[in-house]
């Protein structure tokens, strides 16, 4: 027998108190909430996969699983990926900018990885098909610092 629109929100509801519970115990609130957000718009073969891998007991692959897709997708001739660095997190206006520019310059999709480094204080670092670019805020001073230096100046 079919459950409720009622039972079904009450399932739902108790799923995520207990998520957000186990999520505060470990001071990951926000982080758990992305990842909810993610898994929510998964497609079918990705929750039939996860389905199978609980079946089997082979949960514990799943990071092993996650670092070879992600190889698997670089390695694609149609998508660029991209390792963007920044001194604070993007915010998704920013983030929607740098991907708009990336993909202009590669003239493909682009998988953006992002880093957070706060000692290059400002700026970006893009770093794709094995170049770098380096616009950040710590590599200019340093580039002063030394032509001052070049210069006889301390």
């Amino acid at each position: 027998m079919p459950q409720t629109s009622h039972v079904r929100t009450q399932k739902a509801q108790m799923y995520a108190h207990t998520l957000l519970e186990a999520a505060k115990a470990e001071g990951r609130e926000l982080k758990d909430l992305k990842t909810l957000d993610a898994l929510s718009g998964m497609l079918s073969e990705v929750t039939d996969t996860l389905h199978v891998l609980i079946d089997e007991g082979d949960e514990d692959l799943l990071p092993q699983i996650a670092h070879y897709y992600a190889e698997l997708f670089r390695e694609e001739p149609d998508v660029v990926a991209v390792d963007v660095t920044t001194a604070v997190p993007l915010d998704d206006a920013l983030r929607a900018s740098v991907q708009k520019h990336l993909e202009a310059e590669y003239k493909k999709p682009i998988y953006m990885v992002e880093h957070v480094d706060p000692s290059i204080i400002g700026g970006i670092i893009f770093y794709a098909r094995g170049i770098r670019r380096d616009a950040s805020v710590r590599t200019r001073l340093e580039l002063i610092r030394r032509s001052l230096k070049e210069k006889g100046v301390d």
